[in-house]
């Protein structure tokens, strides 16, 4: 039999990789408003060439989207300690990215195709009944430069739905879908 504790651990842990998941979406769609949303008012984030509370975060990434062509986050191992109303989560992470005209990530106008591998260590709070980021510290244990991009050419790539960063991508689209369905079931009355 489960006990009450081991499923609430169960139930933080699922909500806290969510979390961790919807700030890579958010970023990779373009979506500030859903990174933010991801963290505590207030929170720090270390990225690196950028230290400092999120709310300058979303707006330092939106800035940086402009130089950016390509960009994919994708998380592998997580480790989750809890306790009580406070987490830590060490996720590692895998990104490709493709930088255009940007001399701090070393883009010139030709773009430059790079993916990292590293780890997002996060001090996470119970903030108005969710799981949120309080401080994230972004770890680089490795990278490598590919060079210039150079899209996939064959017939077939012509066949597959693009994705998008405007808000009409495909996996958007459905979310919000789900959400405004999920939210007139609570609406409606039982």
């Amino acid at each position: 039999m489960v006990s009450a504790e081991h499923l609430r651990r169960l139930l933080d842990e699922g909500e806290i990789r969510r979390c961790i998941l919807r700030y890579c979406h958010g970023t990779d769609r373009l979506d500030w408003q859903l990174v933010v949303d991801c963290y505590v008012p207030g929170a720090s984030d270390d990225h690196g060439s950028f230290n400092g509370p999120v709310e300058k975060l979303a707006d330092w990434l939106a800035d940086k989207s402009r130089h950016r062509g390509a960009k994919q986050h994708y998380i592998a191992n997580q480790l989750i300690e809890i306790a009580g109303d406070a987490a830590v989560c060490e996720s590692y992470y895998f990104c490709y990215i493709e930088f255009t005209g940007d001399p701090e990530f070393g883009g010139t106008e030709d773009p430059t195709a790079v993916i990292m591998g590293g780890r997002y260590v996060d001090r996470l709070a119970r903030y108005q009944g969710e799981w949120r980021i309080a401080r994230r510290t972004v770890l680089v244990d490795w990278s490598r430069n590919l060079g210039r991009p150079v899209p996939w050419s064959a017939p077939a790539a012509a066949a597959f739905t693009p994705g998008r960063q405007d808000g009409r991508d495909v996996a958007q689209l459905a979310l919000a879908e789900m959400a405004r369905l999920r939210s007139s079931l609570t609406e409606s009355p039982a």
